[in-house]
């Protein structure tokens, strides 16, 4: 076979090697951080394949409506705040580790107030939230020490420490396996698995602290950044993220919460199961992601056209053609026979989900080329659509419409990204 176009003919062998070349550079890079991943998401899945066997549909409905309420405000306050701190180190011989912690404490505070607005919603009832409510206190204040971490991670990506990262994740999700697994076995209630979770957000952000204060260590600053100066240096950044979070808030966890005031408990947690069983997906994009941010930390190029075309695509064909061909016995395994109906609603997230995998990068080059607020057009682009054919389509079909929203509006969402990155960025289209 030959490749055409200029007229020259180049035998397919050494294309191949080259192919073979270019992925196995990746992999030298990366595989520290696909490593820790791999067993994250495989910790994940025997995780959740434990719970949902113990507790049944309708408590881990009970489990996933809570939870996705208290994520609602924290990551709308504070999700993917290491970008943040991560741009803020472009001021040179400043060290912002103490002040960064600081402002993590403020907005997890500050979040922390605003979850018990849910004592006024209509799900105090509907999840019997006074049975359990004196864990309440315990996985707030725990979920805001582990807020931490967020500026741990930016440190050791900057530093370049991406090996200690990933095992820094690894080891966090090794905790959270061990607590929720021996605490449901003891007894497998919801305020168990809650206790499981306290401990490991507590655990987590502590440890994460420390790694990230002995690394800072090593590195000589010139001057320490006040907690006023670093909220001047990050506040137009952080104010673009935080209206780039709170829009995607509403797609990413209205669906669940849509879900449960025209269903049952029983029917969210099968939609929820559903969902974390493609949500390996993006395993693959967190093992990415730093090894992304940290190329353009050192100002070194990704070739994106390669990186989709040689790796990208054929990893998501290969993990579609696996939810197709083996999803039903993967449900069976991981869930039991009261969660087979999560298979179409799996189907269809998994198309949404795999658009993003071969697109996730180009929110790494709006960032790092000042173009964000693109981002954030796209994810009024994403709530728009998902506001717009949620309720509609829920009613039609269901799960099965709910999951075909949110797959929509994430393709379209991403089309759009890939349109500016095409036309701002680099003029020429990958495909």
């Amino acid at each position: 076979m030959a490749c055409r176009g200029s007229g020259v003919q180049i035998p397919s062998a050494p294309l191949e090697k080259m192919n073979i070349s270019y992925l196995k550079k990746i992999f030298l890079e990366t595989k520290e951080l696909f490593t820790s991943q791999f067993f994250i998401a495989l910790l994940s899945l025997l995780q959740v394949s434990y719970v949902v066997k113990q507790l049944g549909p309708e408590k881990y409905g009970v489990i996933t409506l809570f939870v996705t309420f208290i994520s609602l405000f924290f990551k709308a306050l504070h999700s993917k705040n290491s970008d943040v701190t991560l741009l803020a180190f472009k001021e040179d011989n400043k060290n912002i580790f103490y002040p960064a912690l600081t402002f993590d404490l403020i907005i997890g505070l500050f979040a922390m107030l605003l979850c018990f607005t849910i004592y006024l919603t209509p799900y105090v009832s509907k999840i019997n939230i006074n049975s359990f409510s004196n864990y309440l206190l315990i996985y707030l204040v725990c979920r805001v020490i582990f807020n931490f971490s967020e500026t741990s991670k930016a440190i050791l990506i900057n530093t370049g420490n991406l090996k200690i990262l990933s095992y820094m994740e690894l080891f966090g999700i090794v905790i959270r396996f061990f607590l929720i697994v021996s605490l449901i076995s003891i007894d497998p209630t919801i305020q168990n698995y809650l206790l499981g979770q306290s401990i490991y957000f507590l655990s987590y952000g502590l440890i994460a602290v420390a790694i990230a204060r002995k690394v800072i260590k090593k590195t000589r600053y010139e001057f320490q950044m006040n907690i006023n100066e670093y909220w001047h240096t990050v506040k137009k950044t952080y104010k673009k993220i935080r209206v780039d979070q709170i829009i995607g808030t509403v797609p990413q966890h209205f669906d669940v919460l849509l879900l449960s005031l025209i269903g049952d408990i029983n029917i969210v947690g099968i939609y929820k199961f559903a969902k974390r069983l493609v949500e390996p997906i993006n395993y693959i994009v967190s093992a990415f992601n730093p090894w992304i941010q940290n190329q353009y930390s050192i100002k070194k190029n990704i070739n994106f056209s390669d990186f989709v075309k040689k790796l990208l695509l054929p990893v998501s064909i290969a993990i579609f053609l696996a939810y197709i061909y083996m999803g039903k016995s993967i449900i069976l395994l991981v869930g039991s026979s009261e969660f087979t109906s999560a298979y179409q609603p799996m189907i269809i997230l998994s198309l949404g989900y795999l658009f993003y995998l071969l697109t996730f990068w180009i929110r790494q080059s709006l960032l790092f080329n000042e173009l964000i607020t693109y981002h954030i057009y796209g994810r009024f682009i994403y709530t728009a659509i998902f506001i717009a054919t949620s309720l509609p389509l829920t009613n039609l079909f269901n799960l099965n419409g709910l999951a075909l929203s949110l797959s929509l509006s994430m393709i379209i969402q991403k089309l759009y990204e890939y349109f500016i990155y095409k036309n701002k960025i680099i003029p020429k289209s990958i495909f």
